[in-house]
């Protein structure tokens, strides 16, 4: 019983630094954030900190990593071959709700305060786990040009999706992954 509570404190304290963290990350840069700042905004004692990170960038890189394995896990579920037959596009859908679900996340590291080696990292991720091969199918022979068209189509979803966000996700996520579906096959009739 007291290790399911543990757990459960454990969960809390690192909720509360997460949110901390996106909240001063919202008025100023990580690395002019101090851990005591951290702390006393998250309502934590910084040995409590010290206990789970051991900086803030320790902190950050951690919510960092977290966010792009759970991205490449959301890639992972949509074989590329089932996603032409749909018109649906479920793997945007997908890619939306998990959009929506890290919103606190998706709004700061990958916005103006966030590090753009992240944002490359996640832009990566998006492209080599999914659109790529997505994309291939519809135009296998030019590798320069399809790799273009992934970079124009993951830098555009990625904006769509922030600025979705910072006007408050009014949209559902179905209706988000329908208009970039939308956009994206408007765009493959390029490469056909």
């Amino acid at each position: 019983m007291e290790e399911k509570n543990m757990d459960r404190r454990v969960r809390k304290t690192k909720r509360q630094l997460r949110l901390a963290l996106m909240d001063l990350m919202c008025e100023k840069s990580v690395t002019s954030i101090s851990v005591r700042e951290l702390a006393e905004r998250a309502d934590i004692n910084r040995g409590t900190f010290y206990i789970h990170y051991k900086d803030v960038n320790d902190l950050l890189l951690q919510l960092e990593d977290e966010m792009a394995n759970r991205l490449i896990q959301v890639c992972k579920r949509h074989a590329i071959q089932d996603t032409k037959l749909h018109a649906s596009f479920p793997y945007l859908r997908d890619l939306y709700d998990f959009i929506l679900e890290n919103a606190d996340l998706c709004k700061v590291l990958l916005g103006s305060n966030g590090d753009h080696a992240y944002t490359e990292r996640i832009c990566g991720i998006l492209r080599d786990y999914f659109l790529y091969d997505f994309l291939s199918m519809f135009y296998p022979n030019d590798e320069t040009r399809l790799n273009y068209f992934c970079s124009f189509i993951v830098a555009g979803n990625l904006n769509l999706a922030l600025t979705w966000l910072q006007n408050g996700a009014k949209e559902s996520p179905e209706e988000m992954a329908n208009l970039a579906g939308a956009i994206i096959m408007s765009g493959v009739g390029v490469l056909e």
